[in-house]
């Protein structure tokens, strides 16, 4: 009777890999915090901190090795990129922008791990029934960096161009500065802030990883090597590693 009611079932199989451990600080959904989201991202944080650390601790000032050279290939992609975007000092904003790419990156990377063999670690090592091991399926953990890097962004716009400035092109760009104009410029402004900005393409990942990881539980009856989660996580890192791929072509044939 026992091992009937305990019989695992598709249903009971997907709840148990989506369902993230909660903790309740008051009342309300408001207060309730992903012990999981939470405790897995600040350990690849620490990893990835550690990581940065040790190739800095090692780095020469001569012909590097070859973990700082790839380091240094990753830096110069991200900063290339701040380059393009942010045209003032960039000796904090390149460096933050490196150090959070590593965090996200660790972060999804733990999609190439099992399911089972996570749910297993959890469950035998951690004692706890229910854990996400993705961060980033979490949207709370999405949104939260989408809104800090909003943020950045909107604090070193006004380092650099001044409450004036930053006011101004708020209201005067990019119809002219005509006072007739200015709800129509500010409002311009705003919709391109949202769409083109980290928070909504940042919420819509968390949603397409908690949609593979779906997917990946449907599917659970296939072999491991067929396995919906693997050719997922391998499709989406195959199509980053190919823009990667072809910045360092470019740098090293340019």
């Amino acid at each position: 009777m026992a091992a009937a009611e305990q019989e695992l079932t598709p249903t009971s199989y997907i709840g148990h890999h989506l369902t993230n451990r909660t903790v309740s600080l008051g009342d309300g959904a408001f207060w309730t915090l992903h012990l999981d989201t939470l405790l897995t991202a600040v350990v690849l944080g620490i990893v990835g901190f550690g990581f940065l650390w040790w190739i800095a601790r090692g780095a020469t000032a001569g012909v590097p090795n070859k973990r700082q050279a790839f380091v240094e290939m990753l830096f110069d992609f991200v900063e290339d990129q701040v380059k393009g975007i942010f045209h003032g000092n960039r000796a904090f904003v390149a460096p933050l922008a490196f150090t959070v790419g590593v965090w996200v990156l660790l972060m999804n990377a733990m999609d190439f791990i099992p399911v089972d063999h996570a749910a297993w670690f959890t469950t035998n090592v951690l004692q706890q029934h229910e854990w996400k091991p993705v961060p980033t399926s979490d949207v709370n953990t999405t949104f939260g960096l989408a809104l800090s890097v909003w943020a950045l962004m909107i604090f070193y716009n006004i380092k650099v161009k001044g409450i004036g400035g930053w006011t101004h092109e708020l209201f005067c760009t990019p119809f002219g500065s005509f006072f007739r104009l200015w709800p129509l410029n500010f409002l311009f402004k705003l919709v391109e802030s949202i769409s083109s900005r980290c928070p909504i393409r940042c919420g819509c990942t968390a949603i397409s990883t908690q949609a593979k990881s779906f997917s990946c539980c449907c599917g659970c009856g296939l072999p491991p090597a067929l396995s919906a989660r693997w050719l997922a996580a391998c499709s989406r890192w195959a199509g980053q590693f190919s823009i990667f791929l072809s910045w360092c072509c470019k740098r090293t044939f340019s």
